[in-house]
């Protein structure tokens, strides 16, 4: 069977479809008063405690904001990552997901405005910006212009490849979904469906030009992100570096991503009217893909550590015996290496807390958590140089406020959109799936091909 042949019969559908009509007639639906609320008064709040922190202490703060921004650009490039993934891989299990996952994406433009602001007025927390020792070659790589240059252009440019994608992926949608609401539908969603050629042709443009663009934000993500994490991250100390790193933060920003995605799934399910379409096995299948990247996350942390240690070199050594054996930071080093792998490995080995959400949003939550604090002991150590852990008032308040304005961007805009992917064929169970299952049982998707009798 030809690739073509292969596609076709794995998007062709039989039967009924999942039941999206509820979805499609309440969209676009009201953010809950008290999430609404909630959010607004946490942006409030890191607003008011980035102006006093920097203020008060203009480096830590400087940090913290670093931080964040590190963090949720991962979440962002990781969310859009996932999406393309489902695209590529003609994965049906991810699909309820996959709007959620788009949602992130469409807070990066945000992310992107203030990390160039950043770059512009807040760069002087890079050491290499005050040094005249480095080598030629860093000397050249880390000239300021050229350094801005790379973050204004190179991540700009995966910004945009970003929005593309998620365009693409809504235009099918919304024009279905108007079609549908008539004059309820809003009117900004007219610039996405501008020159509407009709459902069906439009589900199959939307496909050919994100399974053509998929890859093009693969390798894109692979290069320009390594890039960001070096320019962002690893410069901070400028005499270390480590050939590993960019991949280790590549895929656990794809990781953390996931357990966003968890996250917000759980939390919004019910307002959404998406509880439905997010059975237990998809909670099982991204549990496993999680539970394989806390492995991974482990195995490249490990990868790295080993031949650092035992080459012995002070210029490699320092940066983990800082972080790993002095305090302030040895204890929160400890809390990062439980949080983002003992606890999700050990918990995750269960196959029944996989199919469980609640359970799921208790590991996705510890995991998340642990992310944002291995990327605060990344990125604090070089700057904050108190006998303290730089974790107070101020710096709750700035991470408050960027959880706040990426909950209040991502719920406003899953609720003024269809929430799944509707119009996707693979939304669909496969057509040649079997399900056994015993006499007088039932079955999640696809068509019952064959009875179990025990």
């Amino acid at each position: 069977m030809s690739e073509f042949d292969y596609i076709a019969n794995a998007r062709r559908v039989v039967g009924p479809g999942p039941d999206v009509a509820g979805v499609v007639a309440g969209t676009p639906r009201q953010v809950p008063g008290n999430v609404r609320s909630l959010g607004l008064a946490a942006i409030g709040i890191g607003v008011l405690a980035a102006g006093g922190g920097l203020m008060m202490d203009a480096a830590r703060t400087k940090g913290v904001i670093l931080t964040c921004i590190v963090y949720f650009m991962g979440v962002g490039f990781g969310g859009t990552l996932f999406s393309v993934i489902q695209t590529q891989t003609l994965g049906r299990w991810g699909r309820p997901f996959k709007r959620v996952a788009e949602s992130f994406g469409t807070f990066l433009p945000v992310l992107y405005v203030l990390w160039v602001l950043f770059a512009l007025f807040g760069a002087d927390v890079y050491p290499w910006k005050h040094m005249h020792d480095l080598p030629p070659h860093k000397e050249i790589y880390l000239s300021y212009p050229f350094w801005v240059a790379r973050q204004v252009f190179g991540v700009g440019f995966l910004v945009l490849l970003a929005q593309i994608f998620i365009a693409n992926s809504l235009r099918p949608d919304l024009g279905a979904a108007a079609e549908t609401l008539g004059d309820k539908a809003p009117a900004w969603w007219s610039r996405f469906t501008n020159g509407w050629l009709g459902r069906a042709e439009e589900i199959e443009v939307a496909y050919h030009k994100n399974i053509r663009l998929g890859p093009v934000y693969i390798i894109s993500y692979a290069i320009l992100f390594s890039i960001f994490s070096v320019d962002a991250v690893m410069s901070l100390e400028p005499y270390w570096y480590a050939n590993m790193f960019p991949l280790w933060q590549a895929v656990s920003s794809l990781w953390v991503s996931l357990n966003w995605v968890v996250i917000v799934s759980v939390l919004g399910s019910g307002w959404l009217g998406i509880k439905h379409l997010q059975k237990t096995s998809n909670f099982h299948d991204i549990g496993k893909f999680i539970f394989a990247l806390s492995v991974f996350w482990a195995y490249t942390f490990f990868s790295q550590l080993l031949p650092i240690w035992y080459g012995n070199m002070i210029e490699e050594t320092g940066y983990l015996i800082l972080r790993i054996y002095t305090e302030p930071w040895a204890g929160l080093a400890k809390v990062v290496g439980a949080m983002c792998f003992l606890m999700p490995f050990t918990v995750l080995l269960s196959r029944g807390i996989k199919k469980i959400p609640t359970a799921m949003i208790g590991i996705s939550c510890v995991v998340a958590i642990g992310i944002f604090l291995e990327r605060f002991l990344l990125v604090m150590p070089p700057i904050h140089h108190g006998d303290s852990l730089p974790l107070g008032l101020v710096e709750l308040g700035v991470v408050l406020g960027f959880v706040g304005a990426f909950g209040t961007w991502v719920s406003s805009f899953l609720a003024q959109v269809p929430p799944v992917v509707f119009t996707d064929p693979f939304m669909n169970p496969h057509p040649d799936d079997v399900h056994l299952h015993a006499h007088g049982g039932g079955h999640e998707g696809g068509h019952d091909h064959g009875h179990a009798h025990g």
